[in-house]
């Protein structure tokens, strides 16, 4: 029998989890956004707006959706292993159905986006945040 009250919870820590992802990607495209002001390259821009986005994300993470009271130092290793291999499998999904199986780019990021969102939150929790 399903216990309502894990549910419940469970549902409000994935409800939490899209917020910090919203935060993140706000946080992360303004700093993106301020950089490119500068005229700095573009690899260096995105490349400093994505570690901005990756650390509020950990720390929001850590402290409002996961709650997590382990050390910092294995949690930030174990986050920086899940989202590297996130979206280096997002990037290699994207490529196989947009470029190989050719289906239309817009649905191809979609789908990715629904990957690493999905099987970012299942890592996150039962593998970085586990309590």
């Amino acid at each position: 029998m399903i216990d309502r009250k894990k549910l419940l919870a469970e549902i409000f820590t994935m409800i939490r989890y899209g917020a910090v992802g919203l935060v993140n990607t706000g946080v992360t495209a303004l700093v993106i956004f301020l950089l490119k002001l500068t005229g700095i390259h573009y690899a260096l821009y995105t490349l400093a707006g994505y570690a901005v986005g990756i650390t509020v994300s950990f720390i929001l993470n850590r402290k409002f959706t996961f709650k997590s009271k382990e050390r910092t130092g294995l949690q930030a290793m174990k986050f920086l292993l899940v989202t590297g291999s996130l979206l280096a499998l997002t990037q290699l999904l994207q490529y196989l159905l947009i470029d190989v199986a050719g289906i239309n780019e817009t649905i191809g990021v979609i789908l990715g986006m629904v990957f690493y969102t999905g099987t970012g939150y299942i890592l996150n929790r039962l593998f970085v945040f586990k309590k």
